[in-house]
This record gives structure tokens, sequence and C-alpha cells, in this order.
């Protein structure tokens, strides 16, 4: 059996998941059906450290005492104990590990292995007793040791790095509290652990183990090497070229410049009857129950992100050798599960994308994250774990409580994780009565309540996906129960409620305050009476043009007066506008061009750009009167598109609605009035410069134009603020 090291659940041992590994392994070539046994190290005295290892003693360096990578478990233990004999027992399980007598040590900048003796390491179970706590207390008490003890950090260089407690709750109930950090052992290892604890408190005698640990970490750093290193490294880079170097997910506060490991933690489950069906779906597939899950998370980190490239980390046991399932260690690794959700596909035909990513991610696991890494150098960022930012990792069915010697032995549930490795990290854990999700999160860039929503969510398509597999996964929805009852009636009347947009403002401070300044520049400004007078000028001549409800006009223009009064011009002929930032490259604004298909194009630069197919409408001239408004709320207000970082530059689509309902939130939040200045210095081609032109309008304060020779000299900027009056930048 092995051991859920994030719960203190049983699990069963996947030997079947292994013997699919080995066969696909096999058929890859990687590995021959009976290959020879890891020999002994040469050298006693050598204690190299695995790839897995060196990378956590140098992570250690960069974050000295990081509780990050303790493994807690916490065992429930019911009948007569003989706590001697248990100490007795676990001093065993250190003198045939040797890996658990190990301490780390620097050497030249290099980590150095050492081996404390079995005849000198020390064996402490201390023993506390909580039987004096009202019995209700006791296990209250348990579980807050527990967690403080999980918390506490471990040094690399001093050890041990092993450490045990015994609670005692009650005449004949205890509890069993381990610690072990990562460099030194996993999950499966804390299997071992405790079925190797259980024979030899029972007294039985155990076979010598055939290895150690550092034996293999030899003959992982000399198989890995020549051919056998360069086709590994080869598929994984084929396989990650042009990965995304970071998953774009919405965050509540911001991404702080270096990686913060404060964890939350969320959790819900999945019905029977719903796991069943996932089950079925995956049969049908030739898929797995994991491979349909991972398909789910990654299309709601999809369509979170914007992204359809969805790179997302999951661990595997590494160990494909018989000779090291019985071995505590660090035999864990990384593999990089990148999925493509481009052209809308239907469920199923995502899960088939997912499967074959899976099977051959399993066919090319033997080399290590660490050395991936090295091999294909990744761009770094310190604000996150390179090639993914989320963790999935799926747990095997419950095993039974075991009973030995009078004992029985069952987990004993842990508190939430304080510590988040991962931007999310999903644990799944396939019960008798469905699947346990438990995602850890970092608590420093999401609200608990965005976490119990995506977990929501991701119910949510999953239930879609079985009752629809067929289906597109554009047409799989996100509205949850919860977030529906947020959203306005879509038979209530909207337009009650319809203040009006920015050009009706405008024309009502034309109206009450002519003469107060709309735009200033160096050298200039336009009073209201005027700006509104330029802005219905631009609007007749579009109206003239047939340009009107519904149509897309491009706007190309530097940061001037006349950019400002061809936006609200455009706005109040009731179509929408598209800003070309003159600075883009030609080849990006024809790229923009070509997808907007916009009925007209006002030049403010004069060199005579045509959209394909449209038309050149001046921003002089034109008839006088028409409609101020430009339309209701859900007419469309603007086009803006992404920087295209992805690959082909996306569309966003604005409403009046939208635009006008900021406004107001904007003056409350930030306590802005009419006599505010706002600064026109955000890019010409993004939604911030709505708030630069469009807020101080509503509020009949003034737009400050800096000018664009000069917004890039050291020191004018600041001076330019102080001289204009500027109060909001």
């Amino acid at each position: 059996m092995s051991v859920a090291t994030k719960s203190g659940r049983f699990f069963k041992a996947s030997r079947d998941r292994l013997e699919l590994l080995r066969e696909l392994r096999r058929e890859e070539g990687l590995e021959t059906a009976a290959a020879p046994m890891i020999p002994r190290r040469q050298d006693p005295s050598s204690h190299p450290l695995s790839f897995s290892q060196e990378r956590l003693w140098f992570l250690d360096r960069l974050d000295p005492e990081n509780p990050a990578y303790n493994i807690p478990v916490s065992l429930r233990l019911r009948g007569p104990l003989d706590a001697a004999a248990l100490a007795r027992a676990l001093g065993e399980v250190i003198r045939r590990h040797e890996v658990l007598r190990a301490t780390f040590h620097e050497a030249g900048g290099r980590p150095l292995q050492h081996l404390v003796p079995a005849t000198v390491a020390m064996v402490f179970l201390p023993v506390i007793d909580l039987r004096s706590l009202p019995p209700g207390r006791r296990d209250e008490e348990a579980r807050r040791a527990a967690g403080g003890a999980a918390s506490r950090p471990f040094r690399l260089d001093e050890g041990p790095l092993l450490r045990a407690r015994l609670l005692r709750l009650g005449d004949e109930e205890h509890a069993l509290g381990l610690e072990v950090h990562h460099i030194v052992a996993d999950g499966w290892s804390l299997g071992v652990l405790v079925r190797e604890l259980t024979a030899l408190y029972a007294g039985e005698t155990l076979p010598e183990l055939p290895i150690q640990y550092a034996d293999y970490a030899a003959w992982q750093r000399e198989r890995l090497t020549g051919e056998s290193l360069a086709e590994l490294t080869a598929w994984w880079r084929e396989r990650l070229a042009g990965s995304p170097p970071s998953l774009d997910l919405p965050t509540d506060r911001p991404r702080p410049a270096v990686q913060t490991f404060h964890g939350g933690h969320a959790a819900c489950s999945l019905p029977a009857a719903l796991t069943d069906r996932l089950r079925s779906l995956a049969g049908e597939a030739g898929a797995s129950l994991f491979m349909v899950l991972l398909a789910a998370v990654q299309l709601l980190l999809a369509r979170w992100s914007g992204q359809d490239d969805v790179p997302v980390g999951s661990p595997i046991a590494g160990r494909t050798r018989r000779e090291v399932e019985g071995l505590i260690g660090l035999f864990l690794n990384h593999l990089v599960l990148r999925s493509d959700l481009s052209g809308d596909p239907a469920f199923r035909e995502l899960l088939d994308r997912v499967r074959e990513v899976a099977v051959g991610a399993y066919a090319h696991q033997d080399l290590p994250f660490e050395k991936l890494l090295a091999e294909i150098e990744p761009q770094r960022d310190l604000s996150r774990t390179p090639l993914f930012q989320v963790f999935f990792n799926l747990l095997s069915f419950p095993a039974p409580d075991v009973r030995l010697s009078g004992l029985t032995i069952e987990g004993l549930e842990a508190p939430p994780e304080a510590q988040s490795k991962f931007d999310m990290t999903f644990y799944l854990v396939e019960q008798v009565g469905g699947v346990r999700i438990d995602l850890v999160y970092n608590a420093d860039l999401f609200d608990a309540a965005r976490m119990d929503e995506a977990l929501a969510q991701y119910r949510l398509l999953l239930e879609q996906a079985v009752a629809a597999p067929d289906a597109r996964i554009g047409s799989y929805s996100l509205v949850t129960t919860a977030a529906r009852t947020l959203l306005p009636d879509p038979t209530e009347e909207l337009d009650a409620c319809w203040p009006g947009s920015v050009a009706e403002a405008l024309a009502r401070h034309a109206r009450a305050t002519p003469d107060r300044p709309a735009v200033l520049w160096e050298g200039g400004e336009l009073s209201y009476s005027q700006l509104d007078a330029e802005v219905e000028r631009v609007a007749a001549e579009l109206r003239a043009a047939g340009i009107g409800r519904g149509e897309v006009v491009a706007i190309r223009g530097h940061r001037s007066a006349p950019l400002v009064a061809a936006v609200l011009g455009v706005m109040r002929a009731g179509a929408a506008f598209l800003i070309l930032d003159p600075a883009y490259p030609e080849p990006r604004i024809g790229q923009m061009l070509e997808l907007a298909k916009p009925a007209g194009l006002i030049d403010l630069e004069g060199d005579g750009a045509s959209p394909p197919g449209g038309r050149v409408v001046g921003s002089g001239g034109g008839q006088e009167g028409g409609c101020l408004s430009g339309g209701g709320g859900d007419d469309l207000a603007y086009l803006a598109f992404t920087s295209g970082s992805t690959g082909t530059p996306k569309g966003v689509l604005g409403l009046h609605r939208s635009l006008t309902h900021f406004y107001p939130w904007m003056s409350q939040a930030f306590q802005l009035g009419p006599d505010d200045r706002f600064s026109l210095l955000s890019g010409l081609a993004h939604d911030p410069l709505h708030r630069d032109v469009f807020t101080p309008l509503w509020l009949g304060a003034a737009v400050v134009i800096p000018d664009p020779e000069r917004m890039t000299e050291p020191g004018w900027l600041a001076g330019w603020m102080a001289r204009t009056g500027v109060t909001v930048a």
C-alpha cells in the first residue's frame, strides 16, 4: 500500500498502472523486458544525490527552511500499544534505509550528502499525554499539533530529516505523527515506511534491501548520459516547443515579484453517480478516469486564461524498476502534460488529445524534471514555477483499515495545507462514494470565494461533459447556480436605469459649463462647448457617409485633442471605435484592420492608409444635428485587441453600458470630481485609455495631453505633471 501524504489516508499501490507503464516503455524501446538490476555503487563512501535531490537542495538554498517541502502523515492507533516496541521498529526502519540518516552540506557551491552511521543515529519518539484534556478537545489538539509540526522547517545540514511523535489520546488510543523532508522521501515512501513499521512492530524479520537510494542516484546519473539522454531530451524538447511561458490566470491581487507559498484550501466532492458516468465516458474513449478529470481541469484553465495551449504538471511515481518499489527515497517525477484546446473541439475529441499527451509523457517519464529544466532552459520568472503553474494529482482507492497485533491503524485527518508550491494544485481522491477534490491554492493570489467558485465550475463542466460529450467545449457554460443569482434577470428592462452614454454627458456639460476646459495640452485647450462642437462635426460626417449603429470605425492617431474628439464623435454617431496606434508596426495594424473590417477610417496622421474595402472619412466639415446619445446601453461602443502574445490577436467587444457603469465606480472609489485633471498616459490601443478619457468627461473634469515626443525624456514627465496640475495619473 501507499499513503496519501496530503490527507493521511492509505491507498493501494497502483501495480496495474506500473505494468502499463513498463509495457509502454518497452514499446518505445526505452526498456527491455528483462533489464539488469540496478547495481550497488562501487564506492560505498560516495553518496551521490539524485537530480531531484539536487534541485530541492538548491531551492532550500534560495529560500532556507521553507516548510513547503515537508511531507506530513498522521495515523490513529487503536488498541493496546507498546510505545517502546514502536520506537524500536522506527529505529530499524531508519537503519534499513540509509537515506533517512542523510544530511546535506555545501562544498564548493555544490551539495554534498553525508550519511550518519546507523550505530550513531538516534531515534526520538517523544510521547505527549493528552488524557488530561476533555475527550472532545483531544482530537482537536492532535490536529493542531499535526499542523504545527508540518509547518516547522527542517535544517538540511543538521537533520534528522524524519521527525516522529506519539500523542496519547486515551488508554488504548494514540496518534502517531510523522514528518519527513521531501529531499529524502515521497508519498510512496510513506507507504513503505508504514508497511515496514507495522511489520517490525509485530516482530517480523524483513529481508535486507537489495540496494539503497544512493545506489539508485549513482545509476541514474550514469544512465542519463549520451544517447539515452539525447533521445529523451529530444522528445520533450519537441513536445514543449513553443509552450507558453506562463498560464495567465485571473488573480485577486497582483502577483508578487518573487513567488510566495502561503496556502489556502477549498474542497468539494463528486457524487458516486457522476463518478460512474465519468468512468463510463473514459471507458468508451479507451482512456482513464484520470484523463477525463484532467481534460476538464485543462478546459477550466483555458476558459479562465483565454489560452488554448494549457500545460499542467502531474506527478508520476518514478518507480518503474521493481528493485526500487520497496525503497524510501525521492523517486517522484513531475510530468508536463500540455494539451491543445484550439479549434473548439468536442469534449470527446479533447479527451482523445489528452490521452495521447498522457500516454506519450508516461512513456518518456525517465527524464527527471530537474534534468529537463537544465536541458531545455525555459524562460525563468521568479514569480512563478517554470513550465507549469497548476498541478494535478489523482490518488487511488482507499484501502481498508490495517489491523495488526491488536492495533487498528487508520488515517487521522490532517488540517489543510499551509503551503502551496504552485498557483493551484488539484488533489483528487477516489472514494467509495465518488471523488473528493481538495484544491490547494496560493492565498496571496486568490481569494477563497474565487476558489470555491472554481470547484463549482469544475463540477459543472464535468456534468456537461457526461451529458453531452459530443458537444463543442465552447458551448459549455461556467455559470453555476450561485453565479446565476448574481446576474441580471434577462427579462428585466435594463434601460430603465440606463444613465446614458458619455456623449450625452459631454453635451450636458457643454450646456451647463460651456467655458470650462475639457482638453488641455501645452500651448492650447478646448472648452466643453468647443469639444462638443468638434464631436458633433465628426458624428455628422459619419452619418453622412452612411456609417452608424453597430458598425466599426478605425481611428489612427497619436495622443491629441483631435483623437479625443474623433473617439467621442464615433460614439455619438452610434458606431464603435477602434484605435490604431501609429507606433504599431504596419503588419500589426494591417492584421487588426483585416480582423475588424471597419466601415470607415479616420486618419489623423494624414498618410491616407485605409482598411481593405473600407472608406476613408476625414474629421473636418460635415452636417450639423442628429442624435446625441449614439445608441442604447447594449449597443457596441468599442473594439480593442489583445496583445497577441498567445498567437493571433483577439478582438474584445465593449458595450456602452459597461463603460457607463465604470465611471461612477471610478469616481466614488478614488473620490474624483470636476476639479480633477486626468493625464492621458495610457497606451492608445488598450482599455485603460477609456479611464483616462471618458471618466473626466463624464465628471466635467479635464483631460491633459502630454507631448508624445517628450514623454520618454528622463524627468520631463514629472515636471509636466506639476506644471499642468495633473491630479490623476
